[in-house]
């Protein structure tokens, strides 16, 4: 799961640069995990809030399992920046009970 999604890192920023987006643009990267559990959901929301600034919503039922997403506060990025924000979210995923990082996006600022 991590290497793809660290092959989409590359794919999503090649994408962004397209669209005049630069290691000094500023972004919010929206994020989401799929959680087994309610509970392994609220262990995820916990680390995330002690761990970071970001605004994590509460765990959302989908059917089986839960869904867990979030947005960073404005930040500028590189890929490098975003292969280990991306190992570190899905480092967090693990480290809470089975919760996989489903990956992150972000729109361009009309400002671009």
């Amino acid at each position: 799961m991590l290497e793809r999604q660290l092959a989409m890192n590359v794919q999503t920023w090649n994408a962004l640069r397209q669209h005049g987006v630069t290691e000094q643009t500023d972004l919010r990267l929206d994020f989401s995990y799929d959680a087994p559990t309610r509970a392994a959901a609220d262990k995820l929301v916990k680390l995330l809030k002690d761990e970071t600034d970001y605004a994590v919503s509460e765990p959302e039922p989908t059917g089986s399992s839960y869904v867990v997403s979030g947005t960073t506060r404005e930040t500028q990025v590189s890929l490098d920046i975003l292969n280990q924000w991306v190992d570190w979210m899905h480092a967090a995923g693990r480290q809470s009970d089975g919760c996989e990082f489903d990956g992150w996006g972000a729109q361009v600022p009309a400002k671009v």
